[in-house]
């Protein structure tokens, strides 16, 4: 195990010594290996006029030792160029990128030098850094940029506490300080190029909803670059800015009075941006469909859609049969009812009010009973089912019960059915027996159609055919009618799948816009721009 804050060059000295190598030979092959460590790991980074001393390994950070060896340097103060050393040195520890979860800190030991300018103020000065970091600095120029380039993907927080994992020791106050350095020297930069031909403007909140932390930005709409983010939204500041690009000629902007009143103070052509255009009409289309479209629409299926196309309707008949089947309480019966006539005149295109006195209802009640459509329908269907199963269930236990039942009216030696006086009635009784009926509902059929018997001759037959075939007699399930199936969609939900259709159709048609739309013809005035 290694020792704490051990040095490589006393390691790698005591290493070869213990190989044979004699104090000389070790020496220059630690500066061999220094070199190669130099040329490898920092090649690059620290300027080349640094020779690698040492390193230090720690259990919290990694030292690295450097010194100069320049023989000249540039005062800073005058510009003048010195070739005589001063007796003294100035050491520095710099920060660099953490490496293996620990921090890494270059002590530099640099020159100084005596100002041999007469009219210098400064008699001796330190060599500076550039590149590898500034004057007063305690961090490597990579340090910086790596520090800002987390904050960017997240927060000056969050960049914090991702540098301590990794090893590196800085605060947030600190990173901050590096974003605002890069952010100005960009600005910096923007303003002395002044090559800005098209400048775009808008307005953005620091703080989402919080109006007092509005800022405006400008872009390069060339480039898409940003210029400078300042902060308010008045006309004061933005003629400000205008007054620093005199080189651009157009004004890209949103509909906001005060863009524009500075527009024209300095003299620039305006133009509605493209985003804000197609934002306006959506708003436009949007509040023209919302006028038209209920605020809930029922897409229907079921045996509603299927007896008519255009609306929602169900007949009489069948409503009879549903409620029925269902054993609707008068209360649950009117409810339903209404729904089902609620639904069939806004299919029609009928407005609630409307609604409300065509059936003498209340619309409080009418908007109520139309929310829960979906429910009611659902509700009535589930009982629908269940009720069904249940008088299957039962029908077919009376069957078994009454098939396997001794008649004594029927011996040994009774005649066949296929001689009774029924017997030419077979077919209509065989059916009239599936879909449930007896001897009594069966004989004033058969006696509309000539039989001239007693309904007890129909019961001797019915009890015959059952002993001869047990399952012609067997009466059919009851089958559940088809679902009145509605699914319910907000007016808001059609709107954005009228957007994305719309996006597919754009996209067939090869998904690009008119060139025309990323500059739009100059609007001379608000008033031609509210046109």
């Amino acid at each position: 195990m290694l020792q704490e804050n051990i040095g490589r060059k006393a390691m790698l000295i005591s290493m070869l010594s213990k190989d044979g190598f004699d104090p000389e030979a070790a020496e220059k092959l630690y500066k061999i290996e220094m070199q190669v460590t130099k040329h490898f790991e920092y090649g690059g980074v620290v300027p080349d006029y640094f020779e690698l001393q040492d390193i230090e390994m720690g259990k919290e950070a990694k030292k690295v030792y450097w010194v100069s060896n320049t023989t000249e340097s540039i005062c800073p103060f005058c510009g003048e160029k010195s070739t005589e050393l001063a007796n003294e040195y100035y050491h520095k520890e710099i920060q660099d990128i953490p490496v293996n979860g620990m921090a890494v800190f270059h002590v530099c030991r640099v020159n100084k030098y005596k100002c041999r300018n007469p009219g210098c103020k400064h008699k001796i000065f330190t060599e500076r850094t550039d590149g590898f970091c500034d004057e007063d600095a305690r961090k490597t120029e990579r340090f910086k940029k790596y520090c800002v380039l987390q904050a960017m993907q997240s927060n000056c927080h969050a960049a914090e506490q991702a540098l301590k994992l990794e090893g590196a020791k800085v605060s947030n106050d600190t990173i901050s300080r590096y974003a605002k350095a890069v952010a100005a020297k960009v600005i910096e930069e923007s303003l002395r190029d002044n090559d800005v031909e098209i400048i775009s403007v808008d307005d953005v909140n620091l703080r989402k909803g919080d109006k007092s932390s509005a800022c405006t930005v400008f872009i390069d709409e060339k480039t898409h670059r940003v210029l400078i983010i300042i902060r308010g939204t008045n006309k004061e500041a933005v003629a400000q800015v205008l007054e620093k690009f005199t080189s651009s000629k157009i004004f890209s902007r949103d509909r906001a009075s005060a863009y524009s009143s500075a527009a024209t103070e300095a003299n620039k052509t305006q133009v509605a941006d493209r985003f804000h255009l197609i934002k306006n009409a959506q708003a436009a289309v949007k509040e023209a469909l919302m006028s038209v479209i209920p605020a809930r629409i029922f897409v229907r299926e079921g045996d509603g859609s299927a007896l008519n196309d255009d609306y929602f309707y169900v007949p009489d008949e069948t409503v009879n049969k549903r409620v029925r089947l269902a054993k609707l309480t008068e209360k649950q019966e009117a409810k339903y009812r209404s729904t089902l006539k609620i639904l069939e005149l806004a299919g029609k295109g009928m407005r609630t009010a409307d609604i409300a006195k065509s059936l003498g209802m209340n619309m409080m009640d009418v908007q109520r009973y139309r929310r829960v459509a979906v429910e009611t329908l659902k509700s009535v269907d589930k009982k629908i089912e269940k009720n069904i199963a249940m008088m299957n269930s039962s029908q077919q236990q009376h069957f078994e019960k009454i098939a396997t039942r001794n008649i004594k009216t029927i011996g040994p030696k009774a005649h066949p059915s296929s001689e009774s006086i029924v017997e030419p009635f077979r077919e209509t009784v065989t059916a009239m027996l599936k879909e449930g009926h007896s001897h009594r509902t069966i004989y004033p059929v058969l006696k509309e159609m000539g039989f001239d018997g007693c309904s007890n001759a129909i019961y001797q037959y019915i009890v015959k055919v059952r002993k001869e075939n047990l399952e012609e007699a067997r009466p059919n399930e009851l089958e559940k009618p088809q679902d009145l199936n509605l699914e319910s969609v907000t007016h808001g939900t059609v709107y954005r799948s009228i957007l994305k259709e719309a996006s597919k159709d754009r996209t067939k048609n090869g998904g690009k816009s008119d060139p025309r739309a990323n500059g739009c013809n100059p609007l001379e005035n608000d008033s031609e721009a509210k046109t």
